[in-house]
Order: structure tokens, then sequence, then C-alpha cells
């Protein structure tokens, strides 16, 4: 956790003063208790932009085929971010239910074009079973500074812009689970993508 602490500190001057990055939207911000923050994602700089823009500590969940890369693992490792492969991690569930906030990509991975792709369920089951709300939140401009396709980073303005919460009620009927995801994650994306310009 202090490796978290300690690139955020670096970054955050980094950030406003590179980047010129703008944080709109942080009363929208539960004060207290157990959330899921869900940004579009469009470059490996949107965790850190996040990190460096939200007051909280944040856990990440980050797709296996990034976490896994030796050059990358153990920095993963000791900022205290999630790997996730097939299922939804346990570490996720206790991030949560202990009154944290945790970070999930809504579509997964990064993108290839710079527009917003579609959303999958992850983060709407973790509400679901947790109880917790999704905060949405539009990163504009960091495809621009490093989309995946390139190692070069171009110093080009980023705003964020943060959402109101979402929350959505328990299914009465545990079988219409993934119907009621499915729709949720919509729901969030839409919300991402009125943030967006």
């Amino acid at each position: 956790m202090l490796l978290y602490w300690l690139i955020k500190i670096l970054f955050k001057p980094f950030a406003k003063m590179l980047f010129r990055l703008k944080v709109e939207g942080l009363k929208n911000l539960p004060k207290k208790g157990g959330y899921i923050l869900a940004p579009n994602h469009s470059s490996s700089l949107d965790p850190f932009l996040m990190i460096a823009s939200i007051p909280r500590y944040i856990r990440w969940l980050i797709v296996y085929e990034f976490y896994d890369q030796p050059k990358r693992t153990w920095f993963l490792k000791h900022m205290r971010f999630i790997r996730v492969e097939n299922n939804l991690p346990k570490d996720a569930f206790r991030t949560l239910r202990a009154g944290g906030v945790l970070g999930v990509f809504p579509e997964g991975r990064r993108t290839w074009t710079g527009n917003l792709g579609p959303g999958r369920p992850g983060a709407a089951a973790l509400a679901r079973r947790t109880g917790v709300p999704v905060v949405p939140v539009a990163i504009q401009g960091a495809f621009y500074a490093l989309p995946r396709w390139r190692d070069k980073i171009k110093f080009t303005p980023i705003t964020i812009r943060i959402g109101k919460p979402l929350y959505f009620p328990k299914p009465q009927n545990k079988k219409d689970s993934a119907k009621i995801d499915e729709h949720n994650s919509i729901t969030i994306m839409l919300a991402i993508a009125k943030m967006l310009d």
C-alpha cells in the first residue's frame, strides 16, 4: 500500500502539469462506505489518472493478460491490484463489503479505437451482490495521450468527469440475475457515454 500512496503523491502534480488534468464532479463521490468506480478504458494511464484524482484508496481489477506480464506483475502486486481471469475474485467482494473503493473498467479491456465499447456484466454483478452503488466516470483525452498501440506518451489535455452514483435494487428472483446484470451494465455504459464529448 505504501507504493500506492507514493505513486499518488508523485503522479498527481505530474498529471496536472503535463496533462493539464481537470477533475469534475468530485462532490458526486459517496463520502463513506464501499462503492465501485466505473470509468471508460482507453489507455494504460487510466488507473493512475484515477488514483491521482480520487481522494480515497482504490483497489483495481486488472485483466490477467496485463497482470501476468513479467515486467508488470511485481509492480501491480505491490499496488494491490486484483487479478481477474474468468470469475469475479473474492478480494473484490471483500474490498466492497469492508467499505472500500473498487475500480472496475466495465469494458474489460482498453479500446483500440478510442470509442466506448460494450460493457461487460462484472461491475453490475458486483453491485448487485454487495449492494454498493456504481459511480460512472468518463476519462476524456487519455486515448490521445497513450493508446494501447503506442509506446510513447503525448502530453495532451485530460479531463475526468465523475457522475452521480447509480443504485441498483436487488432482484426479487435470483433466476433473473443475468438479465438484470446485463440491463444494469447498459445503464452504466449510457451514464459514461453521456459524459464523453
